[in-house]
């Protein structure tokens, strides 16, 4: 803890409030960290470091505490959800509030400010796990938050922030565990006015804007520059422009870049010679659809015409209603982008779809086509457990298959690594992962083992092995919860047709019951010399014909309900069961050892020698992991066990159609039968018969079949059959 005169140490108390440490310090101020022990309140206070008045000069002491002041009152006023609020605490922390105005340098008031209890985005970048950047939908979410937050100090308050970085701005973790960015640190903002132009070089200089060098002549335009650096950053880990090089070297190249040039980086093949980038060229997380739009903004952020920089002047423009400098309105309009995540299980590979609300979702498996070259009738989808939508349906569209919460991928957050699974169901499966993306610098430094790397290349090396390391650590995830989910789906899917398979039985007992009851018919008939049909060899052909028809159905019945009850237990044995074990092992490895990689990240030194053994390591894990027997074994089961479905449930329709041939069958050999006054009887009771199968429907995915209706048929020729035994006594009698 620094040592400061009259402060308390962290375990005493003032007042009822507690010290209970340092949230961060800069070169003239520090952040610290009180809860009230009777009330459970949080706030931070800002102060000035004692010792600064020996380091600076009177003139600049008096700037201090101009600033000071002017941020005092501006932290007083802002109340909005993305900037750090004031605090006003009440009359019963007056003798606290006393306790550290008094012990303040230069009889300043401390800042109180509300407590953000999740560090701020530099100590979210230090993480290992984001030395590529952070995942899309946090660099959305700090854009959101500076959008609002910049927009408001340059619209409602006439100030630019000055001082804009990822240190300064903090996260709040709210109720439900969500982050909330918020901008802080007003020691370096001014008033604004149109024409006001800053004199005064501030800022961390890898994120103030070339006019400051230039000529130390700025307005708010500052901070859209210095919004670009944040975003960079944040979505690659990286800094944009030759962070390494002298000060000297990034500013002679960000005045020679051309207006669309995003990023500068040193030719690692060739030393000093710089390369302009219009695109993001290293490792990120960001979606394809939306990197396209964001990569766009980057150009108007970086623009270095500053009075022509967000498109103040020339490319003002309405969105929605709202007009606004291009900058804030491009934001906007990237927020909107609502981008599906899909996993084709059987090409290994994370797809991305930009969706529009008048998008169907036969358009979408048009899209999936060409980018897997699956069939289109083989596509299966598979929605993750939890998905709010359900199931498929004839009505879906793909906006349907969009969760908004889903976007947070994060560990912490447990959603599904992906919006929806797609297989490919074929009698032969297919698995054909492709190679990994390595990156060209990765793959020309891995076979110069005797090279001696600069510091700045060795982190570049690094930071794309790391990538290259994560992205596939990722890609594991997704094709084992693929197939977890793809078997609980199936036994979905599965137990949906049992309630069909069932009917299914009862219409051959049935069916068999009519059977037994003709032939008894028939046998009572010969009994009573009333049978005129036992020399009709055309009749007995039919017959046999009819009986033999009927025996073969039977038996494709039975066969079809033996296989049903079979692929319901492999589903369960071999699929799920197998699928929750090898899950249960494997997404608790580190298969590529990223977190033992992780630990170069803040190495000083690292050779390609390392790097190959690390690249061999590599190949060898996911050679061993995509080639797993158990893994194979379990894409296998399911593929032919969803594929036995289909035919299981294309033959029970032949059944029932066949079935329903042979009811009609019987029932024209029953007819026959009949003496001309019970042909008569019978044409009367059939006229008044009626048939109500409109409206009886199987589930709404197994439309093709609904075996239903030929309960009624079976139900009319039974019918038939005791008519026929009630004519019979007639005549008997």
């Amino acid at each position: 803890m620094i040592k400061t005169t009259g402060m308390p140490s962290n375990s005493s108390c003032v007042d009822g409030w507690e010290l209970k440490g340092h949230l961060g310090q800069g070169g003239f101020g520090e952040v610290r960290h009180w809860k009230n022990r009777r009330t459970n309140q949080e706030i931070a206070t800002k102060h000035i470091k004692h010792d600064i008045q020996h380091k600076i000069s009177v003139d600049q002491q008096e700037t201090m505490k101009n600033r000071w002041l002017q941020e005092f009152e501006w932290s007083r006023k802002f109340n909005k959800p993305f900037i750090v609020a004031g605090i006003e605490l009440g009359n019963d922390s007056k003798s606290f509030v006393a306790y550290l105005n008094g012990n303040h340098i230069w009889s300043l008031p401390v800042i109180i400010l509300e407590y953000c209890n999740g560090g701020d985005v530099r100590k979210l970048l230090e993480k290992p796990q984001n030395a590529n950047g952070l995942p899309e939908f946090e660099v959305r979410e700090i854009l959101f938050a500076l959008r609002q937050a910049i927009d408001f100090l340059h619209s409602n308050c006439k100030i630019c922030h000055r001082d804009l970085k990822p240190d300064n701005i903090v996260i709040h973790r709210s109720g439900n565990g969500r982050k909330i960015f918020k901008l802080t640190d007003f020691g370096l903002a001014r008033d604004t006015p149109e024409k006001t132009i800053q004199q005064s070089i501030v800022g961390t200089r890898h994120y103030y804007a070339p006019e400051v060098v230039d000529t130390g002549k700025y307005k708010e335009t500052v901070d859209y520059w210095s919004m670009g650096v944040i975003a960079y950053e944040v979505a690659t880990g990286e800094l944009p422009f030759i962070p390494h090089q002298t000060v000297f070297n990034i500013h002679i190249n960000i005045e020679q870049k051309k207006r669309d040039c995003i990023a500068i980086t040193e030719d690692w093949k060739n030393p000093n010679r710089f390369l302009f980038h219009t695109n993001i060229p290293i490792g990120h997380h960001l979606s394809q659809p939306w990197l396209a739009k964001f990569v766009k903004w980057l150009r108007l952020a970086f623009d270095y015409n500053h009075s022509k920089r967000g498109g103040l002047a020339a490319t003002d423009e309405v969105q929605d209603g709202v007009t606004g400098p291009a900058i804030f309105t491009q934001i906007d309009r990237m927020l909107q982008t609502k981008v599906l995540t899909v996993f084709a299980a059987s090409i290994y590979k994370l797809l991305e779809y930009e969706l529009t609300p008048d998008m169907t979702l036969q358009q979408l498996a048009k899209l999936i086509e060409r980018d897997t070259k699956f069939e289109i009738n083989t596509i299966y989808f598979v929605l993750p457990t939890g998905h709010p939508h359900k199931r498929l349906t004839a009505q879906t569209t793909p906006m349907d298959l969009y969760v908004d919460d889903w976007r947070d991928t994060s560990e912490e957050s447990r959603n599904p690594p992906v919006m929806l699974y797609i297989f490919n169901v074929m009698e032969k499966l297919k698995f054909e992962p492709p190679t990994p993306n390595i990156p060209d610098m990765l793959q020309h430094f891995l076979s110069k083992c005797d090279i001696k790397l600069e510091k700045w290349l060795a982190r570049r090396i690094i930071l794309e092995m790391h990538y290259m390391l994560s992205t596939e650590q990722a890609l594991v995830k997704m094709l084992l919860c693929g197939c977890k989910e793809y078997a609980l789906t199936l036994e979905h899917e599965i137990l949906e047709c049992q309630t069909i398979i069932k009917n299914l039985e009862r219409q051959k007992d049935k069916s068999c019951g009519v059977i037994e009851q003709f032939h008894a018919l028939i046998a009572a008939a010969k009994e009573q010399n009333k049978f005129q049909l036992a020399d009709n060899q055309e009749w007995q052909s039919k017959l046999m014909n009819v009986v033999r028809k009927h025996g073969e159905i039977v038996n494709s019945i039975e066969s079809i309900v033996h296989h049903y009850e079979s692929t319901l237990r492999t589903v369960r044995r071999d699929a799920i069961k197998a699928s929750e074990e090898i899950n249960d092992k494997m997404l608790k490895t580190d298969i590529y050892k990223i977190k033992t990689f992780q630990l170069l990240l803040g190495a000083d030194t690292t050779t390609c020698s390392d790097m190959q053994n690390i690249s061999i390591e590599f190949a060898q894990a996911r050679y061993a992991f995509l080639t797993d027997e158990s893994i194979k074994q379990l894409r296998m089961t399911i593929n032919g066990t969803h594929f036995r479905f289909r035919k299981i449930a294309s033959v029970t329709q032949n059944a029932v159609e066949n079935l329903n041939a042979v009811q009609g069958e019987l029932l024209q050999l029953e007819l026959e039968m009949l003496p001309p006054p019970a042909i008569f009887q019978l044409n009367n009771a059939m006229s008044r018969m009626s048939f109500h199968v409109d409206n009886i429907q199987a589930p709404a995915s197994l439309d093709p079949f609904d075996s239903l209706s030929t309960d009624n048929i079976i139900s009319q020729a039974m019918a038939i059959s005791q008519l026929m035994d009630h004519e019979m006594d007639i005549e008997h009698n």
